[in-house]
């Protein structure tokens, strides 16, 4: 269940907040009820209900718009609950969790800063499955219709939201949706966008490419898909950051000429003359673009590119060929053998500036999408390791802990070879669904390789983690899980947990976290270990 710490309320702190303790213990009562199989379970549905209807009213006499939206999608929620039970509460649960973060960040008026915003464009209302994905990944939305807007009302908002969703339900809705958006393409262009559509149409395909909307989804929903999407959109915050760019040049002109000109461009630039301190300086802090000229005493560009290439950090960083040379032949050359463009020295500087812009933008938007799990879109087997190894670096400075999970299925293999691989990817799919609802949207959730899930939670101790994912092992090993339309089966899985700063860096971390797994499984499996036992006190 959500934990309950000092809340910030704009409006009747005592009340708003005794109204929601009330809600989670009501539910909390419910989830007893429903695994006891008890007779009150269907009362205390409807008690919910009554009580998500009271904060309901009061959100709206207060005109607390975004609450009113989340309670309303609540309030529907149980409902649906009441007339179609579900196996579990997941969907409520979901929700509830994403109001209690509303409610204790102090982000009941509509700014929602607290909180990154999808901008729905639709004609109608978006599906569950749409909004309960975005609130699963901690995004709060915002839905307009957009064959009532104009495109000087939009640019302000897809400017304040970090991710931009258009849906199409008929057949004269693209044609809205063009002239809304067409001139806001070069806006659009630099946010993670998605277009779903009910039929899938070269004239839609594109129209989403001249629009700027970056993904394009059908439906039903693929949710793998949109899974991936929302797990790479949340790493677009950092696409604004300056772009890194990296200078090679025999001629130290250069360097001052280019220097001058990128400089106050959201760019860090930097020049360097010798290969050798270039590569080195790559690999300490890979850039996000690389300048290169072709023509060098030492070593030409073509052959430094080739040492970049080489190395894994540098293996996809955008190489752009700098020289005068005319020749077509040569150019392609460079081009096959190691770099991605070609540009002539005497190039216009606004020119450069949108070809680096373009580069690095569509750099960092493949490393985004190359660190989701397709099946789970998790984070992957190395950006988890990635993240853990940022945690440890920002623990280390802060002073605080950091705790890491390795959590493995039990018996992984037997639900494959009993059921096929088919059920085994609907249990791992059921686990990285309940995982992301019960963390933090800030904690790092992986897929770690096959059946194998990693948990970062920064500033969080062992006694804490080790407390948390029991909680979530029960709760998984109580819900059956349906694999086809007659079919349970009762899944479970065992955990290790390891911290910071008893385990120094990602190596030790990881493997105290592998040995305590090992001891779960030797134990008899279903279990979270971790050692030695965290203090209580």
């Amino acid at each position: 269940m959500m934990h309950h710490q000092s809340t910030k309320l704009p409006i009747d702190d005592v009340h708003q907040k005794t109204d929601w303790l009330m809600m989670n213990a009501s539910l909390a009562s419910l989830s007893v009820a429903l695994e006891s199989k008890t007779a009150k379970y269907r009362t205390q549905l409807f008690d919910l209900l009554s009580q998500a209807e009271y904060m309901l009213n009061g959100a709206k006499s207060e005109n607390l718009f975004h609450l009113t939206r989340l309670l309303n999608r609540l309030h529907q929620a149980i409902r649906r609950e009441i007339t179609t039970p579900s196996e579990d509460f997941s969907r409520i649960i979901r929700i509830m969790r994403h109001i209690e973060l509303v409610i204790k960040n102090g982000s009941l008026k509509d700014d929602q800063s607290n909180f990154p915003v999808a901008l729905i464009l639709t004609e109608c209302d978006p599906s569950d499955e749409l909004l309960d994905a975005l609130l699963r990944y901690g995004f709060a939305f915002q839905v307009l219709k957009f064959n009532d807007l104009r495109s000087d009302q939009l640019l302000g908002l897809i400017n304040n939201s970090e991710l931009i969703i258009s849906i199409l339900n008929t057949d004269r809705a693209i044609d809205f949706l063009v002239d809304l958006l067409s001139p806001l393409a070069d806006v659009i262009k630099k946010q993670p966008s998605i277009l779903i559509s009910n039929h899938d149409s070269f004239a839609e395909r594109s129209a989403a490419v001249k629009l700027g909307l970056a993904n394009f989804l059908t439906e039903p929903l693929n949710i793998n898909r949109l899974n991936t999407i929302l797990q790479a959109s949340k790493f677009y915050e950092n696409f604004d950051k300056p772009i890194h760019v990296l200078m090679i040049d025999d001629m130290a002109t250069a360097g001052a000429y280019w220097g001058k000109r990128l400089k106050d461009k959201n760019m860090i630039f930097k020049f360097e003359s010798n290969p050798e301190d270039a590569y080195l300086s790559a690999i300490e802090s890979p850039p996000d673009i690389i300048l290169l000229d072709l023509y060098m005493p030492v070593i030409n560009g073509i052959e430094l590119a080739k040492v970049f290439r080489e190395h894994p950090l540098l293996i996809d960083v955008p190489i752009l060929f700098m020289s005068t040379e005319e020749d077509d032949i040569c150019r392609m050359d460079a081009k096959i053998q190691g770099g991605d463009d070609f540009l002539n020295k005497s190039i216009p500087v606004d020119y450069l500036i949108k070809m680096i812009n373009y580069r690095a933008f569509r750099y960092r938007q493949s490393n985004a999408i190359k660190m989701s799990d397709s099946l789970t879109g998790l984070l992957n087997h190395n950006a988890i390791k990635e993240f853990i190894n940022t945690e440890i670096e920002r623990a280390n400075r802060q002073n605080y802990s950091l705790t890491i999970v390795l959590i493995d299925i039990d018996n992984f293999k037997k639900v494959n070879d009993l059921h096929g691989h088919q059920a085994g990817d609907i249990v791992i799919r059921k686990l990285s669904n309940m995982l992301n609802t019960r963390l933090r949207r800030y904690d790092g959730i992986g897929r770690y390789g096959g059946e194998e899930f990693m948990l970062a939670l920064p500033n969080t101790d062992a006694l804490t983690a080790l407390n948390l994912v029991n909680r979530i092992r029960v709760d998984f090993s109580r819900k059956p899980i349906n694999i086809s339309n007659d079919r349970n089966i009762v899944v479970t899985f065992s955990a290790g947990v390891s911290s910071f700063p008893e385990h120094q860096d990602l190596t030790t971390l990881i493997e105290a976290a592998d040995n305590n797994l090992y001891l779960a499984k030797k134990a008899g499996r279903n279990r979270v270990i971790c050692t030695p036992p965290p203090s209580s006190v």
